[in-house]
């Protein structure tokens, strides 16, 4: 435990870098993912609004080729272009190319902020940490370092919506009322 301790105090917060990867194909939803509203608030703030306060070093993983390029270009957003092979593939390109450590999440988690992102990296203790909620993945790993087999998941207690389809979209602005 007292290692763990060091090791957080030892981090070096201005060189965490965090990538928001938003350059889905868009086959199971809509291609406008990041821009669907979940209780008043667009996708990409909800996921923008969790990490801005982090790192100076936010970038949005998108294709040069993918159709909100262009739109993304011209934001507030510090662009990395991403091959847009596949989620994992990317995430593993990025983690590559620039190096742990790097926080890495996909633009479609509802309800996700800053709590909940600082208690994945202060509980991280491994190589790689990845973020469940209800015992679902939600596509959002903190990297400390390249050993792919020195992982953990963390669980949060709160409810995170990870919207890939359109019942997810309608589940979590069901939640609105609830909140």
């Amino acid at each position: 435990m007292l290692e763990h301790l060091i090791k957080i105090s030892r981090r070096n917060w201005s060189s965490l870098k965090v990538i928001i990867l938003a350059g889905g194909r868009g086959k199971r939803i809509t291609l406008f993912k990041p821009f669907l509203v979940v209780c008043g608030k667009p996708l990409i703030s909800w996921a923008f609004d969790a990490v801005n306060k982090l790192s100076d070093k936010v970038y949005l993983g998108i294709n040069q080729s993918h159709p909100l390029f262009t739109i993304f270009k011209h934001s507030i957003f510090k662009i990395f272009p991403t091959p847009d092979i596949s989620y994992e593939n990317d995430v593993k390109y990025v983690v590559e190319s620039l190096g742990p450590p790097i926080l890495v999440l996909p633009v479609d988690i509802a309800f996700i902020n800053n709590n909940i992102i600082n208690n994945l990296i202060e509980r991280c203790a491994v190589d790689m940490c990845t973020l469940k909620s209800y015992g679902s993945y939600l596509g959002v790993t903190y990297w400390t370092g390249l050993n792919f087999s020195n992982y953990t998941d963390i669980e949060v207690k709160e409810k995170l919506y990870n919207i890939n389809t359109w019942e997810d979209y309608i589940k979590a602005n069901k939640e609105c009322n609830i909140l």
